[in-house]
């Protein structure tokens, strides 16, 4: 604040003495041209409030109309834009503090004022708020460029989905006209096919992020009956995806009953299990469950013979936009956000994940899926109705 400006101080006091010995204080302050307001009652400062503008507000917390933090609360919803100065008793430091974590921007002890603390706190008052209000303003348009980006992600990836899906279906058509001729232009529909299905991947893998992270995927659970669940999702990997890798599934025929949103566990395992296939070269990947038997959990994991993770990359594999190799001449293609959306989502089924790595000798991701398992009569009058 510019103190060579006239400033206008409300002071809100209804003991004479205070009020005149803080007028005298002021009075000393030449290098500062301060204009005293005072009154006696909060409903009379939040009258005058209204027609009057003030630079700041000297508030003691007792008043015949008003006690202590709510006096503050009070006047903050009558001038929120107006700096506060708590005035205090000598042995009421706790409840001053509580006042500027409540709002104000500073307080001063009555038997303690002079013209030079005074003068200083009406300053740095002015400045302290002058400094929230430009962060407040700063953190709002944050959240807003946040929630575009979001919007404009959501809106680009959408779009960009219906022209990649009429090329993929255009070079399978190529594909299958020259398939057995060994041609240019086979050569050429495949590599469309599949960079096409790379690209949408992509796309996918954005729309997940952006449907997190602004909280529009909702959790639907269902009785889930666990060995069927492991049944028909090892049936979308029967065929051989990758030369030299073989998909080995461990699950026990006697597998419990849980209570699970199916679908996002299958999102989860398949964002698992695509990423072993894209990281392991030749070997197996294993997908294995566990009851943890005498509990309400079980354990999933999906285990392979990869490359593998550098141990001081552990602790970041789950963030957004990481992969373990971030060099500009990585081997492997991916955006990065497959782990991120699995760690989400296994958190949003009150899950936890876990990795267990060795730079060359592959990966374990195993999933603890807690509190989640019914009892077989509870079970069956659910599947049954």
């Amino acid at each position: 604040m510019e103190m060579n400006a006239a400033t206008r101080a409300l002071l809100i006091e209804d003991n004479p003495d205070d009020a005149c010995l803080l007028g005298e204080a002021l009075n000393e302050a030449r290098d500062a041209s301060i204009e005293l307001v005072h009154v006696e009652q909060l409903t009379e400062a939040a009258n005058l409030l209204k027609a009057t503008a003030f630079d700041v507000i000297l508030l003691d917390l007792s008043l015949p109309d008003s006690q202590g933090i709510e006096t503050v609360l009070r006047i903050q919803a009558a001038a929120p834009a107006i700096p506060i100065i708590v005035l205090t008793g000598l042995d009421d430091d706790n409840i001053a503090l509580q006042a500027v974590r409540a709002g104000a921007q500073d307080y001063l002890v009555k038997g303690d004022i002079n013209a030079r603390s005074l003068v200083r706190a009406i300053r740095y008052a002015s400045e302290r708020k002058k400094s929230f209000e430009e962060l407040s303003r700063l953190a709002h348009e944050l959240t807003r460029a946040l929630k575009v980006k979001d919007e404009f992600l959501s809106v680009i990836s959408h779009e960009l989905k219906t022209p990649l899906i009429a090329i993929m279906g255009y070079a399978q058509l190529l594909e299958a006209d020259s398939r057995g001729k060994q041609t240019t232009e086979e050569t050429a529909a495949r590599v469309i096919r599949e960079k096409s299905h790379e690209l949408l991947k992509m796309i996918q893998r954005i729309l997940e992020v952006v449907r997190i992270e602004a909280g529009e995927v909702m959790i639907a659970n269902n009785i889930l009956r666990l060995s069927d669940f492991f049944c028909d999702l090892s049936q979308d990997y029967r065929v051989q995806i990758k030369e030299n890798v073989v998909i080995e599934w461990e699950c026990p025929g006697d597998l419990p009953i849980i209570l699970m949103d199916g679908t996002k566990l299958k999102q989860i395992l398949q964002h698992l299990i695509e990423n072993a296939i894209k990281f392991t070269q030749e070997g197996r990947i294993i997908i294995s469950v566990r009851d943890l038997e005498g509990t309400d959990s079980l354990q999933i994991s999906v285990q392979d013979t990869g490359v593998g993770i550098p141990d001081h990359l552990l602790a970041v594999i789950f963030d957004k936009f990481h992969q373990a190799d971030n060099s500009a001449k990585r081997d492997f293609e991916g955006m990065g956000l497959g782990l991120y959306v699995v760690k989400r989502l296994t958190e949003m089924l009150n899950g936890k994940i876990a990795v267990h790595s060795e730079l060359g000798n592959g990966s374990k991701f195993v999933l603890t899926m807690t509190n989640c398992k019914v009892a077989n009569g509870a079970a069956a009058m659910q599947l049954s109705s």
